[in-house]
């Protein structure tokens, strides 16, 4: 905002809180600066209608147009990314356009506890009993404790010029009975060699400050994090929090579209939005375990590839940009503090190693978690959402593939849609004799929109009921909640009255079509990765699902859709956030961070828009549940 420009307030409800403007400043802009989450999947370029706000008071320079009828323009309601202020205002904030954390706190909570065959974390402490210098003996501190250690079978140090520093003060402070901590940088490409020691920090035999790690994972929507003890090797809770970032994007491509403007702040907006949500994270596990971060060594973290290069501030245009390849795939030991993380100068940061620029480290760690890598049985382990990725294999091969499903199974794309918060229809059923209806909404009460589970779910059962065809068509007079409306025709879940929002919850055949295309991107990456290693979708012998969505999926709604093999249901098994999970056993464990990377080293990635025979099978996909009857037989 400039400094000589007129300022006035522009106060957001329901928070009641006030951000200062001047004018020309879109209310998306002015929200983000404030920290108020508007939802804007396209990033505020003005083609998802997602940001719709209410215009209480005051006046702002916005016209209808694309997802603003006259309608809607006469009841006050604003696209935030297309209106601009000129004078002070107040926006109201529909439910439907505000972020809620609380599904994911909810969900952290249910997570399963995590633990590791053995226990031996990439940290370890050494204790020295230094000889004092003298006049007799003036051997220089760091030649004295290189000794020291080598004693004790410690080789290959290393020292950072920020340890050298502090050194001096620390051996003195501990009358030179000190404790190394060393933080062991296990080498990726030979194993034969040993590894590099870098001392992170000297510090007293006593008193103990804890012994701790933490796992982090960045997620596009959310960030979870949780604290490990690397003594007893015990996982503490984790917590969860939507993405600052989300506020400038829903999806990675707008992620990187945004980091990559003309002015050169996206960058730095997005790498700070994140940065601000791990230390949100953080500040949550200082309740359970005060002071934790003094005795906090190192960090891992797993994330697409996307929000890996985001979190280093490293600029990612060139993964949207052929040939796709990426500026880092196995990253270097970083020091968190120096990304603006709030925690000690000596805690160490381990980023996942990425496939390649749509598989990413979230990936390798939910393999790691998962354990089919070491087990005979064919398993296909799928991560379902915007950018769906998909491993097949065994222990003896992998093979990977990325597929923009679209944002559907986000409530993106779609009328009503919305993400899985407080207000969302998530589940359906629908009595064909009596023409009725039950609409599941999370947390109860009245619905405001649509989550991509419920999107499914309701799908599928107006599919069994003979209300939408196998091309996706509503079927003429099949039920009484069909009508025709601007945008054809539509199903109509909740009149405005019984709705959260004071608005008809519909949903419409073009959202019907909207989630055909990002099941039939899904089960065709499956089917292509399958049958380009010799084998059928019917010798599939697991099934894995990862990620949030998953928590939520109904399994048999999912395969009558056709999103998910026709296979036995006891075949499938969600494991949660499985990202989470790999980055807390990288932690407690330098073994595991070691598969992590042959992990990566195993998986073979097909580009699926190059592979023969994608698009076909893509388009074949594209009917309920598919055109080959034999899949679903």
């Amino acid at each position: 905002m400039p400094e000589s420009a007129e300022k006035f307030d522009i106060t957001f409800l329901p928070d009641g809180l006030t951000v200062q403007a001047a004018v020309g400043e879109t209310i998306l802009d002015i929200a983000n600066r404030g920290n108020i989450h508007i939802n804007a999947s396209c990033g505020g370029e003005g083609v998802c209608g997602r940001c719709m706000v209410e215009l209480k008071e005051g006046t702002v320079d916005a016209a209808p147009g694309l997802y603003l009828s006259e309608e809607d323009y006469a009841a006050n309601l604003r696209l935030a990314c297309r209106a601009k202020c000129n004078g002070a205002a107040t926006i109201f904030i529909p439910l439907e356009s505000r972020g809620d954390a609380s599904v994911f706190k909810k969900a952290a909570r249910a997570e399963e506890a995590v633990s590791v065959e053995t226990l031996d974390p990439m940290v370890a402490q050494v204790d020295m009993e230094l000889v004092p210098p003298s006049n007799d003996d003036n051997v220089s501190d760091l030649d004295r404790v290189a000794a020291a250690l080598q004693a004790q079978g410690e080789s290959d140090l290393l020292l950072d010029l920020d340890t050298v520093r502090l050194m001096p003060a620390a051996l003195r402070d501990c009358e030179f009975k000190a404790k190394a901590t060393i933080h062991r940088e296990l080498p990726l490409a030979d194993r034969e060699r040993p590894p590099v020691n870098r001392i992170l920090k000297f510090s007293p035999q006593s008193p103990d400050q804890g012994f701790w790690a933490i796992a982090v994972d960045v997620g596009t929507t959310s960030v979870w994090a949780r604290l490990a003890d690397l003594r007893t090797g015990e996982a503490h809770p984790p917590v969860a929090d939507l993405n600052g970032q989300i506020s400038y994007g829903e999806d990675v491509i707008s992620r990187i579209v945004y980091a990559d403007r003309k002015d050169g702040t996206g960058l730095g907006t997005l790498q700070g939005q994140v940065v601000a949500t791990i230390n949100n994270l953080l500040s949550r596990l200082e309740e359970t375990v005060p002071g934790y971060r003094k005795g906090t060594f190192l960090m891992t973290v797993s994330g697409n590839t996307t929000m890996s290069h985001l979190l280093a501030g490293v600029p990612p245009r060139n993964i949207r940009l052929a040939p796709y390849v990426p500026p880092v795939a196995s990253w270097p030991c970083l020091r968190a503090a120096d990304l603006g993380i709030e925690v000690e100068p000596h805690t160490a940061l381990q980023i996942f190693p990425s496939v390649s620029s749509y598989v990413g480290g979230d990936i390798v760690s939910g393999v790691l978690a998962s354990g089919f890598y070491k087990r005979p049985e064919l398993t296909l382990f799928i991560d379902v959402g915007t950018n769906g990725e998909i491993v097949i294999g065994n222990q003896d091969w992998l093979t990977c593939a990325a597929c923009s499903a679209g944002p559907a199974f986000e409530g993106g794309g779609v009328k009503c849609g919305m993400r899985a918060a407080p207000g969302a229809v998530e589940d359906f059923s629908y009595d064909p004799e009596k023409k009725e209806h039950h609409l599941g909404v999370i947390g109860g009460g009245k619905p405001s929109g649509i989550c991509g589970s419920g999107l499914i779910n309701i799908v599928s059962e107006l599919f069994k009921a003979g209300v939408i065809s196998k091309q996706g068509k509503y079927v003429e007079d099949s039920t009484p909640f069909l009508r025709t409306a601007e945008d054809g025709v539509e199903y109509l879940l909740a009149p405005a009255e019984a709705s959260a929002g004071g608005h008809d919850v519909v949903l419409t055949e073009i959202d019907i079509e909207n989630l055909i295309r990002a099941k039939g991107a899904m089960f065709s990456g499956y089917q292509t990765l399958v049958e380009g290693v010799g084998l059928t979708m019917h010798e599939l012998e697991n099934v894995i699902i990862a990620g949030g969505f998953g928590r939520s999926l109904n399994i048999e709604n999912a395969i009558t859709i056709g999103l998910l093999p026709k296979l036995p249901v006891e075949r499938f098994k969600y494991i949660g956030n499985s990202s989470l999970t790999g980055a807390t056993l990288a932690a407690l464990s330098g073994s595991m961070w070691l598969v992590a990377n042959d992990i990566k080293g195993m998986m073979t990635n097909f580009e699926l828009s190059e592979t023969p025979g994608y698009m076909d099978k893509y388009m074949a996909s594209q009917f309920i549940p598919h055109t080959d009857a034999s899949l679903f037989a």
